[in-house]
Parts: C-alpha cells; sequence; structure tokens
C-alpha cells in the first residue's frame, strides 16, 4: 500500500473514531445538563454523520478490493460474500491459515474461475486461504438461511477436502447484488467456470 493510500486511510478512522468520541461526550453531557434533549438531539446528529462515512469507507474499501481481485484474476467471477462463525460455522480446518480468519465475521471473496475455486479476505494485503481445483468440487447450491424475523440467500459449496485447507462443507452469505446481471442464481454463474468436458457431456 503506498503512503497516500495510508494517510488517507488512517485518517479516514481518525475522523471516525473522533466522532463517535464526540457522541459519547454529548451523550453524557444530556444526562446532567437541564436542556438534555438538545444535546441528546446533537448527539443522534453526530451520529446520523459519523455512520454514513464510516459504511460509505467500508463500501469503498470493499470495491477497491474486488477491482484489484479482478484484476489480478482476469476473466474470473469474484463473489462478495460475508462469513461469520457464529450462524455459518467454521469454514477452515485447524492448522496455520486459522490466526489469519480471527474475527466474529468478515468479508470473503470466492474466486472462481476455470482451475477452481478459492476464498480471499479483505486485509491490507489479500489473503489467500487456498485452492480447490474443480475435480474436488462436489457441488455449488443455493439454500436459504433462515433467521428469527428474516431470510437470506445462502451459497453452500460442498468440496473434497483432503489436501484443502478447508472444510467439506462451506457456507457463505452473499451480496444481494450478485445475480441481477444475467438472471442466472449465483450457484449456476459460479459453475460456468468450470471447463466443460464433451466426452462427459456426450455420454449423459
Amino acid at each position: 500500500m503506498s503512503t497516500k493510500r495510508r494517510l488517507g486511510t488512517a485518517l479516514g478512522v481518525f475522523g471516525v473514531a473522533a466522532l463517535l468520541v464526540k457522541l459519547f461526550v454529548k451523550f453524557n453531557e444530556a444526562i446532567s445538563y437541564p436542556d438534555g434533549l438538545k444535546v441528546f438531539g446533537v448527539a443522534l446528529l453526530i451520529m446520523a454523520v459519523a455512520i454514513p462515512l464510516w459504511l460509505a469507507w467500508l463500501f469503498r474499501k470493499a470495491r477497491t478490493f474486488k477491482t484489484r481481485l479482478q484484476l489480478d484474476h482476469s476473466g474470473a467471477l469474484i463473489v462478495d460474500t460475508f462469513w461469520t462463525g457464529q450462524e455459518l460455522g467454521r469454514f477452515l480446518k485447524k492448522g496455520p491459515l486459522t490466526p489469519k480468519a480471527k474475527g466474529t465475521g468478515f468479508i470473503l471473496d470466492l474466486v472462481a474461475d476455470a482451475r477452481g475455486l478459492q476464498l480471499v479476505r479483505q486485509r491490507r494485503r489479500p489473503v489467500y486461504f487456498g485452492f480447490v481445483p474443480w475435480e474436488q468440487v462436489v457441488s455449488v447450491r443455493m439454500e436459504t438461511l433462515r433467521r428469527p424475523l428474516s431470510r437470506r440467500p445462502l451459497l453452500v459449496i460442498e468440496i473434497d477436502s483432503w489436501n484443502t485447507p478447508y472444510v467439506a462443507v462451506i457456507r457463505l452469505v452473499p451480496s444481494g447484488r450478485q445475480n441481477r446481471e444475467t438472471g442466472m442464481t449465483l450457484a449456476d454463474r459460479i459453475l460456468a467456470k468450470r471447463p466443460r468436458i464433451p466426452f462427459l457431456e456426450d455420454r449423459a
């Protein structure tokens, strides 16, 4: 990462942190001031500014990372997904890569090309967790993640996990914008990257 980009990132983080600290201070003042309602209104205004800025920074960071992946993997399908261990379970076996997957949840990009599949974590430098050739991909399908008040599409990838760092069944929550362009399901778009084997298809 260039020095200019590091400085911009640091300033963005500092700005958001400063706004959140100010919000906390204003909230404490609202408890003791007679006209606390006005102070609390100011605090809400600060929060209304801080949160969109923070989200915009996250989205911009994700877009930049995806563009970088697309340049590094020309012709590949890059799928934005979110992983959380509490709901989806582990996606890695215990091993040397486990420290790279620390966190309760984070963005994972799935890279699908003619060779196979791999997962990449968005960090300062991309973290590649490992490659799975198509010969070891058993199935790619869509299911539903059921929550108390909502339902989300769920991408399920089943693999022959021998000689890979992954568990046999990987569950990921895809971005809601993944299948609007072509009308195909996300699973079909991923499987479309698998090379055709005319001899086997003719036999089928």
